[in-house]
């Protein structure tokens, strides 16, 4: 394409003004070209989902679905050979699946649904699609229950995408124990960090509303424990802790000197938590910064 050039300063800094159609020199200020066609779309698109999301050559490549959604399917028709037609679509849906894939599509499958109990995110969504297909192709998913290993794919994946789900909550919704999470989790864990660089990204402060919420507690409680998480998240003081203990501890230790107490036993009965873990926290929360608390 021939460059612009100002025709008034012989300036080639030209910028098209997209709002008012014209082409004008950032040099001089000369207006070069007015009612300039846009050729683009009339959509505008801020990000790569909102692009995909808005395009009409189809529908928006998804992770979700065992082909990424890029598929043709046969209409139905009004014509008199109906009979033909469906054998048709009936071979084309035998065709879509091939016998690599079928595995994948029930994981898939099983994902989806358990994603829509749990009011995930589109995005989580796909980020947990993404591993559990690496986690099949890496051959992982071997000698491991199938519910398990979405549990720990879904809850790693709420960890990446800044979701404040505990895995306490993960746990009691499929009833599996401790010891089964942590394996599967071992395994989405190497898979993420090794062939995905999917890392964990949320912090303990992100839990602290959710709690505060469930506890009908006023929103500056919220804030203050917030800020003693983040002070302590800053120092290096969360290394190793279960960031829904910790934030329940700070909430409970806020809430109790700025005179609005929880007891440790309701806080841990909304959490579905041991008042021993709050305890705990709250010990290492008070002996880090030397608080006082009188009872």
């Amino acid at each position: 394409m021939e460059k612009i050039k100002c025709p008034n300063c012989g300036s080639e800094s030209i910028t098209l003004d997209l709002n008012k159609g014209t082409y004008i020199c950032t040099n001089c200020g000369y207006v070069i070209d007015e009612f300039v066609i846009d050729q683009g779309p009339e959509w505008r698109a801020y990000t790569e989902q909102d692009r995909l999301e808005r395009e009409r050559t189809g529908s928006p490549i998804t992770a979700k679905v065992h082909d990424f959604g890029i598929t043709t399917t046969i209409g139905y028709s009004r014509s008199s050979n109906k009979t033909k037609i469906e054998k048709l679509r009936a071979i084309q849906n035998k065709l879509r699946v091939s016998p690599k894939d079928r595995k994948l599509v029930t994981y898939l499958s099983v994902l989806n649904n358990e994603a829509a109990k749990l009011n995930l995110p589109e995005y989580v969504k796909e980020t947990a699609s993404l591993l559990i297909r690496k986690i099949i192709d890496e051959g992982k998913a071997k000698r491991i229950d199938i519910y398990t290993l979405i549990a720990a794919v879904l809850y790693y994946s709420c960890q990446v995408n800044k979701i404040p789900k505990s895995l306490q909550e993960i746990k009691n919704n499929y009833g599996i124990s401790s010891s089964e999470l942590w394996k599967a989790l071992e395994r989405v864990q190497k898979v993420a960090k090794s062939s995905l660089e999917f890392k964990p990204n949320i912090k303990p402060t992100e839990f602290i509303p959710k709690i505060v919420e469930k506890l009908n507690l006023p929103p500056y409680i919220s804030t203050k424990a917030s800020e003693l998480v983040d002070l302590m998240h800053k120092n290096g003081l969360t290394s190793g802790k279960g960031y829904t203990a910790l934030a329940a501890a700070s909430v409970y230790l806020v809430s109790t000197l700025m005179d609005a107490k929880k007891t440790q036993k309701d806080i841990a009965n909304a959490l579905n938590i041991t008042e021993v873990t709050i305890r705990n926290r709250y010990k290492e929360i008070i002996s880090n910064f030397e608080i006082e608390v009188k009872l």
